[in-house]
């Protein structure tokens, strides 16, 4: 049996126990011989040595292993791949000599990287041609029941996030105080912490795993605000995904994958300023129509781009072809 041992960070919790680009594709690995093995930056380093040296492939991703690690791994790796899902040669402060030279030899090193949209394809695309995959972010569509939209009131604009993304909320606080102060709207915000200093008419939800899918389809429509920076042309668009998978349509900002993903008055609203912002906000708010049309096609455009029943037996014969 081909063996494949998955390293990543130490992110797990007993409210998130599953990581994107992780666990969604041990089924299809295992479909396919391997025996799957998980490790994070949590073990000891000889544990991990020790489980590299037992596999046939040592699929890492998002570390930035340092030149010492990455040495080691390497020698003892049969085949080495690299999952990368925002800019990591970057970071959120937007430049680090340090990341760009671990991300080069990330680079240069694997038998294979697996980019999360076509901006990383590009930036691994620097160091080599070959062995370089364009892998979205994707979502298991069957988990995701679609949103029947009916006339009815509070009218919910949904946001569903980590507190490391709570900032961009930050950014269109005034559009949301607006609307929260609105009659029969709600801002419904869905994290592992409340935004601070919500006003009446803004909505906390403890985001949690099992409630996850429940929590989006309480919303009529999902927004992602983005900042129009080089961290943010690396993020993968998991937020619009789910609102799409879900059947909600979105308003986000013009940057990155949301210019892949929403077709401006078509599958949602590509708006970059508060004016935009409004006016769509305000047209999908009084025409259920329109959040009917908007939510089927997105739903249709994950299902066709962005699903783990496309995606899932592509990665996998990505990964069995470095053993064969």
């Amino acid at each position: 049996m081909k063996k494949i041992l998955f390293f990543t960070h130490n992110i797990f919790t007993k409210e998130n126990p599953r990581g994107y680009r992780i666990h969604q594709y041990f089924p299809y690995l295992e479909q396919r011989g391997f025996s799957v093995t998980l490790l994070t930056t949590k073990a000891s380093l000889p544990a991990v040595l020790r489980a590299i040296m037992e596999s046939d492939v040592t699929y890492v991703q998002r570390v930035l292993l340092n030149p010492f690690k990455l040495s080691l791994f390497r020698k003892l790796s049969k085949r080495m791949v690299y999952d990368f899902d925002d800019a990591v040669m970057y970071g959120n402060r937007g430049g680090s000599a340090t990341r760009q030279k671990r991300f080069e030899g990330m680079a240069r090193a694997c038998d294979a990287l697996l980019c999360g949209n076509h901006f990383l394809v590009r930036e691994a695309q620097k160091y080599r041609t070959d062995g370089v995959y364009y892998v979205p972010t994707v979502v298991d569509i069957g988990e995701y029941p679609v949103k029947r939209h009916e006339p009815h009131t509070p009218f919910v604009i949904g946001w569903i996030g980590s507190s490391a993304t709570l900032r961009y909320l930050g950014d269109i606080r005034e559009l949301l105080e607006y609307y929260a102060g609105q009659d029969n709207v709600q801002c419904k915000i869905v994290a592992d912490r409340p935004m601070e200093g919500m006003k009446d008419g803004m909505i906390f939800e403890r985001w949690d795993y099992d409630t996850e899918k429940r929590s989006i389809l309480s919303f009529d429509m999902g927004i992602m605000p983005v900042k129009d920076d080089i961290w943010s042309l690396g993020k993968c668009g998991l937020k619009l995904i789910q609102y799409m998978a879900a059947g909600l349509p979105s308003v986000t900002h013009p940057v990155g994958v949301a210019q892949d993903m929403i077709v401006d008055g078509f599958s949602g609203f590509l708006r970059k300023d508060a004016e935009g912002w409004k006016d769509a906000i305000d047209r999908l708010r009084k025409d259920v129509e329109l959040r009917r049309k908007m939510g089927a096609v997105s739903r249709k455009m994950v299902e066709e781009s962005y699903s783990l029943n496309v995606w899932g037996p592509r990665v996998a014969e990505i990964l069995e072809g470095l053993t064969g």
